[in-house]
């Protein structure tokens, strides 16, 4: 159940406030979450005057209202709820199931983001019920067989069709994946498992002997992905060296299974680890989003994955095709932004990440997290970089010696020129610092670092040295974009308008497809919105 639904409930009982039973009436509305409720407590609300909706009803299990609601409006019986579900897919009980099959529900109705029956629904949460809607004539599929431990039904259905052994939740064209179609995939993902096969579910019910039988039944590549994703080494590794063949020639689907094993949904060491020793390609990704199994387990904070795929030779430095993020960036972003996994190892993760090399931007850094900071503390005085952005001209210089790279120049310019140095600046670019060399994973040239920077004098010189304000960053930005995204100042924003950002203030769209100006909208920043617009239409 929803925390908020929970904390609604038990304030209006508390209270018996009539905007409270109202809110309660709101939030059970599209019928999720609702088995979860105290049913009586739901009733004594119901009885106050709380909004009942047909979808409540049925996940609440208040038959009584349910049958008087279905008897006034019969066409409830198809209305849609979360997930354009039917009132059956939140059938509480038997009994419910019962007054609503008697009003014409229907057995076999489809959800609109799933595509799932009421059976496959309820099976995880109430098996009870989906049984029932299977002797009632509901669709029997190998997962309801398995997760019933119904053995004589999973023999009709492997009789009628051998090949649904193979079935794994999540895996085309059966059980879709989430992303499929822009839709949530298979309801199974939720109410048995993410990534699947009916052994699994069947062995995590305590059907043994079900297991067997549909294990009986699989050829030996579906022997072989069971044995792993279960960590049967003795049982996988007898197959892969008995057909050497069979690793190699994996579908793309079944070599998705490292990455999906290392998602949160499935985080498995012993699998993952077994489907290396016996040959699957470690940094294959999963093609519902392109993540690598790096990327993936990073995201969690799993060390140990995270330590052993890079052992395994999985690259730190491949970038998704979503957000053109490296494994470093996925782990970033959960630990501080989505903080779905306060369990995770980040420490350990971002040192394992950063041993085997990859790449990060040091001034990105440090981030407020002292788990994150703590690894890179020592890193950061090492790079010419950080030191500019810090001002410390002497240690600057004396790191880059008589000799600096383009590279390192380039580097510290960038640094100093976000820390707003104007003498640093002036002095690298006299020592031959490349103005339009773009550094870091972001592309950033030293004048897109300037424009967010305190000093509005560094953008000025190094548009007087010949910054390019045409060239993008690696989403596309331009020095305007940032400066505006960045909360640059007026006067810099001014400055890059006056000194040729202006020819393109139309045509120039970062990767989100927005103009400056929109940017300056989208942000809120409407000094600079009419700074723009004035130089779109001049007086």
């Amino acid at each position: 159940m929803s925390e908020s639904l929970q904390v609604l409930l038990q304030r209006a009982l508390e209270t018996s406030d009539p905007t409270d039973i109202s809110a309660v009436g709101h939030g059970w509305a599209s019928g999720l979450n609702t088995r979860n409720l105290d049913q009586q407590a739901a009733r004594s609300l119901v009885d106050l005057g709380a909004p009942l909706s047909v979808h409540a009803a049925a996940g609440l299990g208040l038959t009584d209202y349910l049958a008087r609601m279905l008897a006034a409006d019969p066409a409830l019986i198809d209305a849609k709820g979360c997930d354009a579900c039917t009132p059956l897919h939140f059938a509480r009980d038997i009994q419910t199931a019962k007054v609503l099959l008697e009003h014409g529900a229907r057995v076999d109705a489809r959800d609109e983001d799933h595509e799932s029956t009421p059976a496959q629904w309820l099976i995880g949460d109430a098996p009870e019920v989906a049984g029932f809607l299977l002797e009632r004539g509901a669709t029997a599929d190998i997962f309801l067989a398995a997760a019933l431990g119904d053995l004589a039904l999973a023999e009709r259905l492997v009789h009628a069709d051998p090949g649904c052994v193979a079935h794994r939740i999540g895996k085309l064209p059966e059980f879709p994946p989430i992303g499929d179609k822009h839709r949530g995939g298979t309801i199974y993902q939720w109410t048995l498992g993410f990534n699947s096969y009916a052994h699994q579910i069947a062995l995590k019910r305590g059907h043994a002997e079900l297991f067997e039988f549909l294990y009986t039944k699989s050829d030996d590549t579906i022997k072989l992905l069971v044995s792993c994703l279960l960590g049967r080494r003795q049982e996988a590794e007898s197959i892969a060296a008995r057909r050497p063949e069979l690793v190699a020639g994996l579908a793309p689907a079944d070599r998705e299974l490292v990455a999906r094993y290392c998602w949160e949904t499935n985080t498995n060491y012993e699998a993952v680890k077994l489907m290396l020793d016996v040959g699957f390609p470690v940094a294959h990704p999963e093609r519902s989003h392109g993540y690598s199994p790096l990327h993936n387990a990073a995201w969690s904070g799993s060390a140990d994955l995270v330590k052993l795929l890079i052992e395994r030779g999985h690259p730190v430095d491949i970038v998704d095709p979503v957000f053109n993020a490296t494994p470093l960036g996925f782990m970033m972003h959960d630990c501080l932004v989505e903080k779905r996994h306060p369990e995770g190892e980040f420490e350990r993760v971002t040192k394992a990440l950063l041993d085997a090399g990859s790449p990060w931007d040091a001034l990105d850094y440090p981030v407020g997290d002292e788990r994150i900071d703590a690894v890179f503390r020592e890193r950061l005085l090492r790079r010419v970089d950080y030191v500019g952005f810090l001002g410390e001209a002497a240690v600057l210089f004396s790191m880059l010696g008589e000799q600096p790279t383009e590279e390192s120049l380039a580097l510290a310019l960038a640094g100093a020129a976000k820390g707003g140095h104007l003498a640093i600046c002036r002095g690298l670019l006299d020592a031959g610092a490349p103005v339009n060399r773009p550094v870091g994973p972001d592309h950033e040239t030293a004048v897109m670092r300037a424009v967010a920077g305190p000093s509005h004098a560094v953008a000025a010189l190094l548009i007087e040295r010949g910054a390019n304000l045409a060239m993008r960053h690696r989403n596309g930005a331009t020095a305007l974009h940032l400066a505006i995204g960045y909360k640059g100042s007026i006067e810099t924003i001014r400055l890059l308008l006056e000194s040729g950002a202006a020819a393109f203030l139309d045509d120039a769209k970062n990767g989100q497809e927005m103009t400056p100006l929109q940017v300056a909208e989208e942000t809120g920043r409407e000094d600079v919105a009419s700074l723009l617009k004035g130089f779109r239409n001049p007086v």
